[in-house]
């Protein structure tokens, strides 16, 4: 269970990354920091957020982050995987998690009055943890899965839980999840739709309603997303870039990569690299 789950103080985590001003780092679990003592800013996906005390951060699948100016005198770190999320699968919908955790706010901050329940959970979580009983991970999963729901209950989307979970919006949840497997070998809508057994016009009509945005724009923002990590967080040079994003051809990634940020991946790195550099 130690490679699935890991919950440690900040100090242990910040030692083992070896953390500073310039460190980068690619996100391969979901990750929860609790900041109970701690100033700075953190920058996800190149989206900064200042940090307080009491305001904890939810870090997704790849996300890359970084902290700048930044001090914790108290905090922990609550990391863990999408199979041990549902090592326990209740047979709720809401907290599968590819739903639950699909589109998490990226931070709360928490009052006096809330973090009382919100600590009570994660001390019962990490006693567990600690321990080596009979039936420890499964004890552990579900109070995962309590921690998890007190976040967003917290959080600004208070939406996540009430939703309600039609058809249709499973639908639309299932192909999102989907497209975050599959994204560098499909790029088409019409193969997302055959694997959720629908024709691609219904499944792009879904998407449309639910997303407002298109099914083939859906996967157009997940492929640049991974683009523009790699080219600002990586030494991958841009016909490597290409072909790890599933392109037969550098051209091919460069008309597709400027037709979505108006820049050449070339140029694109270079502004934003420049643009870091004025930041430190």
């Amino acid at each position: 269970m130690q490679d699935e789950l890991i919950i440690m103080s900040f100090c242990e985590f910040a030692e083992k990354l070896q953390f500073d001003s310039d460190s980068r780092f690619k996100n391969e679990f979901y990750t929860i920091l609790l900041f109970k003592d701690a100033e700075g800013s953190i920058v996800i996906d190149n989206q900064e957020f200042d940090v307080k005390p009491l305001k904890f951060f939810f870090i997704n699948y790849n996300q890359v982050y970084h902290l700048k100016n930044f001090k914790c005198s108290e905090g922990n770190v609550l990391m863990f995987t999408q199979s041990f999320y549902n090592y326990v699968y209740t047979g709720n919908k809401v907290i599968k998690s590819d739903t639950a955790l699909h589109d998490v706010a990226p931070y709360i901050l928490l009052s006096d009055q809330n973090l009382k329940d919100f600590s009570q959970t994660f001390d019962e979580l990490q006693k567990e943890y600690l321990k080596n009983k009979l039936l420890r991970k499964e004890i552990i999963c579900l109070l995962l899965k309590v921690f998890v729901l007190r976040y967003i209950r917290n959080s600004n989307k208070k939406d996540c839980i009430d939703k309600s979970v039609d058809h249709k919006k499973e639908i639309v949840e299932n192909f999102s999840t989907l497209v975050d497997q599959h994204y560098k070998n499909l790029k088409t809508t019409s193969k997302y739709a055959e694997k959720l057994n629908l024709t691609a016009n219904y499944l792009n009509v879904l998407v449309k309603e639910k997303l407002d945005m298109s099914a083939s724009q859906v996967i157009k923002n997940r492929v640049i997303l991974e683009a523009e990590r790699l080219l600002l967080h990586s030494t991958l040079s841009v016909t490597e870039i290409s072909y790890e994003l599933g392109f037969d051809d550098n051209s091919h990634f460069g008309k597709y990569f400027k037709s979505a940020t108006k820049y050449s991946p070339n140029q694109y790195r270079l502004l934003k690299t420049e643009s870091l550099f004025l930041q430190l």
